[in-house]
């Protein structure tokens, strides 16, 4: 009964798909996926009680509305959506805190009440499952909602569903925002196969009706062959993902981040969390210290000496992946950046303020502030960067006195202490610093008046 329960549904399922405006579904590709598999994939606890089997389409599609002129939990009082049992997304959810019934996916991926079976589907941030650090949000659910109202981040689903539906053929007005990186009928189970590009739960916007990250040219490693991994979670010889040892650290096993979130971030996107565009992102140009210039952190290089932390090293002209320093969901710090970067924990909640008291400590996981660069004797150095900033010791990477006269400008003075610079006051994406463009705490601009770009003057390009 069961199986025929399932060939039945299965066929029926792909038949309404296909009528709805969607690509078809190839069977195949779904009895393979995180969804479609038949011993974890979708198995709605009702359901079930009824006779269908664990992947069948019918945990998610109903194509009546009801099952044997039933509707089943959660009763909603009429048709969805692709024949989904639920709306995908309320429109009217702008900003989180997100509900259970604002987002059709979070009716299973939460941390509890999940109409999956078990009554909760466990998924880690990408920190904890990919780099290994400890603690976390524990579904997907949970990693929007993180604490912090203002300066805990995350991926806003309207705006996605906004964008994504005038941007991309295959988003219409009716998708759920998750589906604009998820193909749900082919994304796999990648967090129990990290090592096995196969298993990728992630589909280009551009390319929705394919996997990303599986086929042999969509690695960082094909992006750019100096990607260098990060360490994982505790360890100073071992490297994300999953702890690989140094022969697997060029980051064949990660996914192609770069080209897939470039898909939207290429270009200025609005946030309604933070009442302002997003800047879009250079990753592929070079340009030096040119205005127009790429991002350094990604394929422009360094001008000057950079002095990083391992497995970094002095060696300039590293490119990163967006995922090595952010997540994909949501953060309790500002941004998304991540809990953990380069094997350690960030210690501190990033907040996005302009008093420079915490944006450092997630820049000093790979450069070295002045505690690193002293040989790591004094605690209280830890998120100081006099060295980098003033010299002493890193002397081609010195823009400013290394004795600064007492009104110098750039630094806020309080009683007769000199705060210090917020580090996003002149690093971050597309910035740099000229004569005209400011960095100080209260506006003013500190152009780096000692040190001369071989460009045309002290114009800088600062990430």
């Amino acid at each position: 009964m069961v199986s025929s329960v399932k060939a039945k549904w299965l066929a029926v399922a792909m038949f309404l798909m296909n009528c709805s405006g969607v690509e078809s579904v190839q069977a195949g590709k779904y009895t393979i996926s995180a969804h479609g598999d038949a011993s974890y994939g979708v198995y709605r606890t009702d359901l079930g009680l009824l006779g269908y089997s664990q992947g069948n389409c019918t945990h998610c599609h109903e194509q009546h509305a009801s099952i044997d002129g039933i509707e089943q939990a959660p009763v909603n009082g009429g048709a969805s959506p692709f024949n989904l049992f639920s709306k995908t997304f309320d429109t009217a959810a702008i900003t989180k805190p997100y509900n259970q019934a604002d987002v059709f996916c979070f009716y299973c991926h939460s941390t509890s009440g999940s109409l999956q079976q078990g009554g909760a589907m466990v998924n880690y941030d990408y920190a904890k499952t990919f780099g290994g650090a400890s603690g976390g949000p524990t579904s997907i659910m949970d990693a929007f909602n993180q604490p912090g109202e203002i300066d805990g981040s995350y991926h806003n689903l309207y705006d996605i569903w906004d964008f994504a539906r005038t941007e991309f053929d295959f988003f219409t007005d009716n998708s759920d925002p998750c589906s604009a990186c998820h193909n749900p009928h082919l994304a796999r189970r990648n967090k129990e196969n990290k090592r096995d590009a196969s298993y990728a739960c992630i589909s280009r916007p551009t390319e929705h009706s394919d996997q990303w990250g599986d086929d042999v040219d969509e690695q960082m490693s094909d992006y750019s062959a100096i990607y260098q991994a990060p360490f994982y979670f505790g360890s100073s010889s071992t490297y994300e993902p999953d702890a690989v040892s140094s022969s697997q650290d060029d980051g064949s096993l990660t996914p192609d981040y770069n080209t897939f979130c470039l898909d939207c971030h290429n270009q200025q996107v609005y946030s309604t969390t933070l009442s302002r565009n997003i800047v879009a992102i250079d990753w592929s140009a070079s340009g030096g210290d040119l205005s127009g210039a790429g991002d350094k952190h990604g394929s422009n290089n360094a001008t000057v000496d950079v002095v990083s932390r391992s497995p970094y090293g002095v060696l300039p002209g590293y490119v990163l992946s967006c995922l090595d320093c952010h997540e994909p969901h949501g953060s309790p710090n500002a941004y998304l950046i991540r809990r953990s970067i380069n094997g350690e924990s960030l210690g501190v909640t990033i907040d996005s303020g302009k008093d420079g008291s915490a944006r450092g400590n997630q820049c000093r996981q790979c450069h070295k502030d002045d505690y690193e660069a002293g040989g790591s004797v004094n605690t209280g150095l830890i998120n100081v960067w006099r060295t980098t900033h003033h010299g002493g010791g890193l002397a081609a990477d010195n823009p400013y006195r290394t004795t600064q006269v007492p009104g110098c400008g750039c630094h806020e003075v309080v009683g007769n202490k000199k705060m210090p610079i917020a580090c996003d006051n002149c690093h971050g994406h597309d910035k740099y610093v000229d004569a005209t463009h400011p960095g100080t705490i209260d506006g003013r601009s500190i152009p780096a008046p000692y040190f001369t770009n071989g460009q045309g003057g002290y114009l800088r390009r600062t990430f």
